[in-house]
């Protein structure tokens, strides 16, 4: 029987030959231990996800004063929750695209100088309409941390830590979503636009970060540019390291090529099982209190503070279960559970509220955990030169979910109430299960550019 690999030619059993060698007293760079520059890399993919999920919970804490102030219609409520996730459906097409293309690292830092004065920009809004505006271009923003973050973590990463620190990708988004929460509930509801524009600060920061990155070595070695890679390599892995080699170097792709090369099946799926996460998970917390009091689950501060340690715990469980499980096994598995537990919660309306909290609390647990694989997944399904292209279109497929569940939700609750909306809801993971049994791809133990 012959003894499996592990990525890049790795034989487990034999650790004395475990490293590609590329050319004499060479190592893979994938074999390299975590080094300042990595970490310095995680810390700005990381910020920039904090401000993502800042900037998207703290509309659930602007959206009733502003709707007060404006006088906003229920439907005026969703498109202002929705329109950021718009923004990301729209920037996921392109900006992915151009990254590809033009590089990882200019790209990266503008795209904080566009947070910076956006967020500012939302002291003057005025109408309803300002803010959608202003709302649809942190989303386009939003969108560029998705396609171009991810990727370029992925591609400073050595293999080992790759499910460790693209997986902890979540964990911040998740903190930056509960930070919002708790920015939100100190803050005045005459101070919504304060609200609004304080995702300018974190962004500032994460900006000063950036500056020090150099561009990704392995989008330089996909158009060509191989010296410059390895200088890269060199002064901050060490000059026993080498990029491993590709297929092909290829200088100039066109968009069309990334459909040509590209599985169909992996094209769809890599959007398709992140829609099915995302669509439930938005709806359901930005609109969380009207949730919780249908529920008879909504005691105040103490509730939420419960629900947000949920999502911190969650977003811990699942970075546990990208080390321990297979790819295909984590969506399987969550997506089912989903089904179940949002089903009972539909279906079932006259429980003890012992039994309701525990019911949903469980729910709040696995969704939270669910949304670890997102930014692991997608960049491991594409090589290098079509990374960001792939990422940047599975964020935007998937906020065609997100915003239209966020859209419709608080309609549905006014119209059929909290039961039917949920099991509605329970659609998404239905689906994202079916969609995995037969088109989920394995690729824990794959090279990036096998």
């Amino acid at each position: 029987m012959t003894q499996q690999k592990d990525i890049d030619g790795i034989d487990p059993v034999r650790p004395d030959v475990s490293a590609r060698r590329i050319g004499e007293g060479s190592i893979s760079v994938d074999e390299a231990p975590l080094n300042r520059l990595v970490i310095v890399v995680a810390i700005a993919a990381f910020g920039g996800i904090f401000i993502d999920g800042y900037i998207l919970g703290v509309i659930g804490g602007a959206v009733g004063p502003a709707a007060a102030e404006l006088e906003l219609s229920a439907l005026g409520q969703g498109l202002i929750a929705a329109s950021a996730l718009i923004g990301i459906f729209i920037s996921g097409l392109f900006f992915g695209r151009i990254a590809d293309r033009y590089g990882r690292k200019r790209v990266f830092f503008w795209n904080l100088v566009g947070f910076v004065l956006v967020s500012l920009a939302q002291l003057f809004v005025v109408g309803t309409w300002d803010l959608v505006a202003m709302r649809l271009l942190l989303g386009l923003l939003i969108g560029v941390e998705y396609a171009v973050g991810t990727a370029l973590l992925a591609e400073f990463t050595p293999r080992r830590h790759r499910s460790v620190l693209l997986g902890s990708i979540a964990a911040f988004w998740f903190i930056g979503f509960i930070s919002a929460f708790v920015v939100a509930h100190l803050s005045s509801p005459d101070s919504w636009r304060l609200l609004l524009a304080s995702s300018a600060l974190p962004a500032f920061v994460v900006l000063i970060v950036r500056m020090a990155l150099p561009e990704s070595p392995r989008w330089l070695q996909a158009q060509g540019r191989t010296e410059e890679a390895q200088a890269i390599i060199s002064a901050h892995y060490g000059p026993q390291y080498a990029l491993p080699p590709v297929p092909a170097e290829v200088v100039k792709t066109r968009l069309r090529d990334f459909f040509a090369e590209n599985d169909t099946r992996t094209i769809v799926y890599s959007g398709l099982f992140w829609f099915c996460q995302v669509g439930p998970l938005f709806a359901i917390f930005t609109f969380i209190v009207p949730v919780l009091d249908d529920l008879g689950l909504n005691n105040g501060f103490s509730t939420d503070l419960l629900m947000n340690g949920l999502q911190l715990l969650g977003a811990g469980v699942g970075l546990w279960l990208l080390w321990l499980l297979p790819r295909r096994t984590f969506v399987n598995w969550t997506f089912a559970l989903m089904v179940v537990l949002l089903v009972f919660l539909g279906g079932w309306t006259e429980l003890p509220p012992l039994v309701t909290l525990m019911v949903f609390g469980a729910f709040v647990l696995i969704i939270t955990a669910s949304n670890s694989i997102q930014y692991v997944y997608p960049p491991e399904m594409f090589v290098t030169r079509f990374r960001s292209t792939g990422v940047g279109y599975a964020a935007a497929f998937s906020r065609v979910g997100a915003a239209g569940a966020t859209y419709l939700f608080p309609v549905t609750l006014d119209h059929l109430g909290v039961s039917s909306t949920l099991l509605i809801a329970a659609i998404f993971p239905l689906i994202g299960f079916i969609a995995s049994i037969f088109w989920a791809p394995e690729t824990k133990y794959s090279a990036l550019d096998a």
